[in-house]
């Protein structure tokens, strides 16, 4: 068997399904029109809602980091 098919099987667990599948809709679903619309105010929203979400993850980033180094 070739080696990346074992460490795909080793990835998609259920758990690695599920962060793949939402790593996918947050992709098709801001991403895309963010970049891709020809209506401008798609891909405002849309940037809109990926700022948000980045922001959200680089807080809880920090928030981990933080409590890791104590």
């Amino acid at each position: 068997m070739p080696e990346v098919f074992v460490h795909a099987a080793e990835f998609l667990t259920p758990l690695g399904t599920l962060f793949l599948l939402a790593l996918l809709l947050l992709f098709a679903g801001v991403v895309l029109p963010a970049v891709w619309s020809h209506h401008r105010h798609r891909r405002e929203a849309a940037h809109r809602v990926l700022v948000l979400l980045l922001d959200t993850v680089r807080d809880a980033l920090r928030a981990v980091r933080r409590l890791l180094l104590r």
